[in-house]
């Protein structure tokens, strides 16, 4: 089963790709998470950070998201030999099956997904034209068909902004790619309807024992859960087979942020909670994406991405809070760019998000971990350094109210490595990744 999977999954990459991956930018190289710096010696630091022993707080993340990068016409596949890739012997044929459009007699599958897609936000921001042209294509690809019946009131700018509308906002259908956008036509992952209802089975089995989890919590408690999964169950990959879908966020373990956030999406539609995925970028115009969702009335940002940190070396324990339920102010124009838009090629806004202009459920406000003053931010921390060193975790976290409390802490910052080290000897060093555009101080141990 799984060798077949990944055969059709090869041969589709083989398609010129008018969807880049996460974070794609001008390059395929994946990027280590670059805010992390060494404050106390006892490990190496990565090269790029020298060895003085100096501070240097950073707040942007080189951290990939959903490049939206739709084309506009169709190019062919590249030619691709199996002797260059190590593909199945009938990889030809299968990208034939999916460009010919042979498999447009395929039967509905997953017809016991309930959502209701007139219910999604992005839906309801459309036009009549284009909210049929939703409903068409979505039909299309339950059915795992390759062709849309379109006319010429349909533009090439329609169908890239009603395409990538319904690709990030209907996360159940993990079989269907973007690896080619082009009007009429789509290309999928995987086609057998037998496969796809196997996958299927996977993801339950692995749903069922999230939701187990989150049972009888309320929205905010539910949402803590599915961040908590998502984040310690996942590594982040850039480029492979499925890492954009929710079969790589419950069943594979490795995704990009598209994957985590479609990942998260899944799970509040299993819930009744309102979310939706959101596009944009970071400050180097790296491509991100990210959940918008409604706790008690109110809408929030969660980032899964960027609360599970590439590192080097993968750790399994890891997992910060610093964009759990947080406000546009702190992100917005911040370490999160051009919500929700197509930033290259043919440049357009899907929809515009709701506002988040609650901290009402915010982490650190519901965990009681805002603090106003030097005094009392100064003995939380060495208490949340303790607990952490204690249980081996990594990420140390706090949040202050206002610049001046961040400043005098995170000027202190080798003093509390020096401190934590000589309380547990298991700490062989320690990171600073503070953010002042949150005003979350956290110190990463390490042992």
């Amino acid at each position: 089963m799984k060798k077949r999977i990944s055969a059709v999954c090869a041969a589709l990459l083989l398609t010129a790709s008018m969807f880049s991956g996460c974070g794609k930018k001008t390059d395929d190289t994946p990027a280590e998470e670059t805010s992390i710096n060494i404050i106390q010696d006892g490990t190496e630091a990565p090269a790029a950070e020298g060895q003085d022993g100096s501070v240097t707080v950073t707040t942007s993340f080189v951290d990939p998201g959903a490049n939206i990068d739709f084309g506009g016409s169709e190019t062919a596949p590249e030619v691709v030999t199996e002797a260059d890739t190590g593909l199945p012997e009938n990889h030809e044929d299968i990208v034939s099956m999916i460009e010919g459009g042979i498999v447009t007699e395929k039967k509905p599958v997953l017809t016991e997904y309930n959502v209701d897609f007139k219910t999604r936000y992005g839906y309801n921001t459309l036009n009549d034209q284009e909210k049929a042209l939703y409903a068409d294509i979505l039909e299309a690809v339950k059915s795992v068909k390759t062709k849309v019946k379109v006319d010429d009131s349909v533009t090439n700018e329609m169908w890239i902004k009603v395409y990538g509308c319904l690709y990030m906002q209907e996360p159940q259908l993990f079989w269907l790619t973007s690896k080619k956008v082009v009007k009429g036509k789509l290309w999928y992952w995987e086609t057998d309807p037998e496969i796809i209802a196997s996958m299927q089975k996977e993801i339950d089995a692995k749903v069922s024992d999230v939701l187990a989890q989150a049972q009888g919590k309320d929205t905010y408690g539910k949402l803590k859960v599915f961040h908590d999964y998502i984040t310690l169950n996942n590594n982040f990959v850039k480029e492979e087979g499925f890492n954009q879908t929710i079969y790589g966020g419950f069943v594979k373990g490795t995704i990009q942020c598209e994957g985590y956030a479609k990942t998260m999406q899944y799970l509040c539609d299993m819930s009744g909670i309102e979310s939706m995925v959101v596009v944009g970028s970071n400050e180097a115009n790296d491509t991100h994406a990210w959940n918008v969702v409604k706790v008690d009335g109110e809408w929030y940002n969660i980032d899964c991405t960027w609360d599970d940190p590439i590192l080097s070396e993968v750790d399994e324990t890891n997992v910060r809070y610093r964009y759990f339920l947080v406000p546009d102010e702190w992100i917005h124009n911040k370490s999160h760019f051009n919500i929700n838009k197509k930033i290259s090629g043919t440049q357009l806004t899907y929809f515009t998000p709701p506002a988040c202009t609650s901290t009402k459920m915010n982490y650190f406000n519901v965990t009681n971990q805002v603090y106003s003053d030097k005094a009392s931010a100064d003995s939380a921390l060495k208490e949340k350094l303790k607990s952490t060193a204690a249980s081996k975790m990594r990420a140390a976290e706090i949040r202050v109210s206002d610049k001046s409390v961040y400043d005098a802490i995170t000027a202190d910052l080798k003093d509390y490595a020096s401190w934590i080290k000589s309380e547990n000897s298991s700490v062989t060093s320690v990171a600073s990744n503070c953010d002042p555009n949150t005003l979350v101080i956290e110190l990463d141990l390490i042992y």
